[in-house]
């Protein structure tokens, strides 16, 4: 008996101190610039294996392997943070679903790791660029209606 009221005073000063905690769910960095971000993306020379819907910009000297489609409409906006994840760590999803063209034998990105290039600030506004060229639509589902006898 002492020990299950040991247990229930335990658990319940732990949800008092998670019911306690103000720290914010997420990061958030601060709001970037679009244009400079569409410089950049230009600059980083993403544009060798990447396109952005709905966008001319100057191709690449040399193509990359493959090419990956970036923006336009969709039904499910990509986070923030998985944007930031995706220029970070280009390799986080594709480890599990990447196509065997878009990796390399280890199954890595073959997208160029930017981390000791690129400032936090270009990071920002390329995000910033990349996220204002996503526009979400709502994709009509199935209803399912119950007959009543």
């Amino acid at each position: 008996m002492l020990n299950s009221l040991k247990i229930l005073a335990g658990a319940t000063a732990l949800l008092l101190l998670a019911a306690c905690d103000t720290r914010p769910a997420a990061f958030a960095l601060p709001e970037g610039d679009i244009e400079r971000g569409q410089a950049l993306f230009v600059e980083y020379r993403c544009t060798t294996c990447h396109t952005v819907r709905d966008l001319d910009l100057p191709a690449p000297t040399e193509p990359g392997p493959v090419k990956v489609s970036l923006g336009g409409r969709v039904s499910q906006l990509a986070t923030y943070e998985e944007l930031v994840t995706s220029i970070v760590n280009p390799s986080h999803k594709l480890v599990r679903f990447g196509k065997p063209e878009e990796v390399t034998a280890d199954g890595e990105s073959l997208m160029t790791v930017y981390n000791d290039v690129m400032t936090v600030t270009d990071l920002i506004d390329l995000v910033a660029f990349l996220d204002s060229r996503y526009e979400k639509f709502e994709r009509p589902g199935y209803r399912y209606t119950l007959h009543k006898e």
